[in-house]
């Protein structure tokens, strides 16, 4: 009975660490609730073969790699050599550290290798030394492994969690071995090991999940920050383009006068050119939504600095009805997204379409695209850049406001075009 409990919570407490870990390197796919429950099912079926097949040491270790694979390839956002490599690594240092602590046991206890199982607090201490040597060596590993070093940093002074709890157990062994206690005291100081145990994983839990809540909050507050400042970036923008207009129209107006008044063909010549130069600039877009107007002009500017191709027809549809703030969101995203895609391939080129369809207003926008982009399990394309962690949340917030308007989003790429496609249904009546 002794040794199946101990194999359930071995097997327990290497699902923890193994979470923990890759909870760390990358993200969660399920709710962290869903992922410890079935994760536990997934580990202690070790238990179940362990008591009721064969146990041995090889089958232990290769059950610990394979149940580690599953977790982390069904429940993080990670690939598959990579889940690979770390759930090896992880088994191996687990496996080697238990013998390890095994030995040193058994050395200091003067038993055999063998003997430790049939005494209960020399087992509990074999555990709980090994998982909380085994938990100090994955916390360092997780410092060299985390390709973003922005999330969920381990301060040093929780190190000190582990090494009390290894402290504590080892002065309740000592006591065992040197007040004789009767049984049960020492499934009581086993009992009470194997809560601190927990704690000690329970505060890692509870600090990383704390962490990355900041962060990601952290990064959605600068989000709207930045939204904020574009909203009144185009106020500043749309105010420069009304007054430029009034005198571009009255310096037309001027030029066609002094035009109809001169005789010289070449001075009416150059006279014919400022003023379809003037009229290029006047008739960018006027759609009749003031900040959809704006948006457009602003990224003709910048697609023109950047040798972009930027095309739009928005006259079936100027998305009346569409909050400013949440214009700028969705826009602005996108269409940032967009040039920078752009940038990186030989074309060159973003399209911009509104349209209406089943009463739904649509909003497409294409962008040349060399690379097929590769999308997660929630059809959203992953990120090149390193830090990840700093990047995506401009395409969360434009979900969550099409939302609001009881909206669907839509991203795909199409390799024959070698274009991707940003399309947008919401609501707006």
């Amino acid at each position: 009975m002794l040794i199946t409990i101990a194999f359930i919570f071995v097997f327990f407490i290497e699902m923890l660490i193994a979470t923990i870990f890759f909870n760390s390197i990358s993200e969660k796919k399920k709710p962290l609730p869903i992922i410890l429950l079935i994760g536990t099912l997934i580990f202690e079926t070790g238990t179940l073969i362990n008591v009721f097949v064969v146990s041995t040491s090889w089958l232990n270790v290769t059950f610990s790699v394979l149940a580690t694979v599953a977790l982390s390839i069904l429940f993080f956002n990670i690939k598959t050599k990579r889940a690979i490599f770390y759930s090896v690594l992880l088994v191996s240092l687990s496996t080697i550290l238990e013998h390890i602590v095994i030995f040193v046991i058994s050395f200091f206890s003067k038993l055999y290798l063998t003997d430790y199982q049939s005494e209960t607090t020399l087992l509990v201490v074999e555990v709980i030394i090994s998982k909380i040597i085994y938990f100090i060596s994955v916390l360092i590993l997780q410092k060299f492994s985390q390709k973003d070093k922005t999330i969920a940093k381990v301060p040093a002074a929780f190190y000190l969690f582990p090494i009390i709890t290894s402290v504590s157990v080892l002065c309740f062994w000592y006591i065992s071995l040197s007040q004789q206690l009767e049984l049960q005291n020492q499934i009581v100081l086993g009992i009470v090991s194997v809560l601190l145990l927990f704690a000690t994983l329970f505060i890692f839990f509870a600090f990383q999940n704390h962490a990355q809540k900041e962060s990601k909050m952290l990064l959605l507050q600068q989000e709207q920050d930045k939204i904020k400042t574009d909203l009144s970036y185009y106020d500043i923008l749309e105010k420069q383009n009304t007054n430029l207009r009034s005198y571009a129209h009255d310096a037309r107006n001027h030029l066609s006068a002094i035009k109809n008044l001169n005789t010289d063909p070449e001075i009416d010549s150059y006279v014919s050119e400022m003023i379809r130069s003037l009229e290029e600039y006047s008739n960018v877009s006027h759609s009749g939504n003031r900040i959809l107007d704006v948006i457009i002009n602003k990224y003709v500017t910048e697609c023109n600095i950047h040798d972009i191709k930027f095309t739009f027809d928005v006259k079936n549809n100027n998305l009346t009805g569409l909050e400013y703030h949440d214009t700028v969101t969705i826009l602005g995203n996108l269409l940032d997204n967009a040039i920078e895609a752009s940038l990186n391939s030989k074309e060159k080129s973003i399209i911009l379409e509104t349209d209406f369809r089943n009463n739904y207003s649509v909003i497409i926008i294409s962008n040349s695209c060399d690379v097929q982009p590769k999308f997660d399990n929630t059809r959203t394309p992953v990120t090149t850049k390193q830090n990840k962690a700093l990047h995506g949340f401009g395409l969360r917030s434009v979900k969550k406001t099409i939302k609001k308007y009881d909206g669907d989003f839509a991203l795909e790429y199409d390799e024959n075009k070698m274009l991707f496609i940003a399309t947008i249904m919401i609501d707006l009546n």
